[in-house]
């Protein structure tokens, strides 16, 4: 009756030592440091962030551009050598220039402004000046040649007459660039030319009423100036 029992008892004690041994694939001190070590904190989650606004993606609106001033009226500029005052006293009469008849010039530009008191006409020639007449005349305005009246506006004609001049070259093409003969100036209404034939060169000025001039003679280039004011005398 003891045999059983004894055998009993020794297959409980080898199950229970079994369950004790340490893990033979392991050597001592790997298992000792498994149980020494603590498992690491795992790490914290990032917390979402938010999606862009739609008014963040959109670009910067570009800033308003600045309304552009209105240009200031322009003002004839004061010709090269022009050295005489702006404000002048002027005449109503005929002022003249004679000179010897040496050779005849060209005329190569007419052009005209407005200063702050008076409007300019500027005749351009090649090599020198010729001699001038300049005066007021009554009406009819005609061209030389033909007879042929010539209408000009405003209720004053100041002829200016150079001699000797023209206003073409040998071949008879013309010297003269293009002219504003209306160029809209507070007292010069109009430009006109009358006569181009034998070494007379005439041009006359349309003015809003018969004011005084003066008569400037200018070099580099050759230039004949007429201003002509843009108040009557008192």
């Amino acid at each position: 009756m003891r045999t059983p029992f004894l055998l009993l008892l020794a297959s409980t004690m080898l199950f229970a030592c079994r369950d004790a041994a340490p893990d033979a694939t392991k050597t001592p001190a790997e298992g000792a440091a498994a149980k020494a070590a603590p498992s690491a904190p795992s790490a914290p989650e990032a917390p979402a962030q938010p999606p862009p606004k739609a008014a963040e993606l959109a670009a910067p609106a570009a800033p308003a551009a600045t309304p552009a001033k209105p240009a200031a009226p322009t003002e004839g500029t004061k010709e090269p050598g022009d050295t005489a005052p702006e404000a002048f006293e002027g005449t109503a009469a005929a002022i003249e220039k004679k000179i010897p008849e040496v050779h005849t010039v060209e005329l190569r530009s007419v052009r005209a402004g407005r200063h702050a008191a008076f409007d300019r006409v500027v005749f351009e020639f090649s090599g020198a000046l010729p001699g001038y007449r300049v005066e007021y005349i009554d009406k009819p305005v005609r061209r030389c040649g033909t007879g042929d009246v010539v209408t000009l506006a405003g209720d004053g004609w100041l002829r200016v007459r150079m001699t000797p001049a023209r206003a073409h070259d040998e071949a008879g093409r013309p010297t003269l660039s293009p002219v504003e003969e209306r160029p809209k100036l507070p007292v010069l209404l109009q430009l006109a030319p009358t006569c181009d034939f034998e070494g007379e060169l005439t041009w006359v000025l349309g003015v809003g009423s018969p004011n005084r001039y003066r008569v400037l003679e200018l070099r580099d280039p050759p230039r004949i100036v007429v201003d002509v004011k843009h108040g009557r005398a008192p």
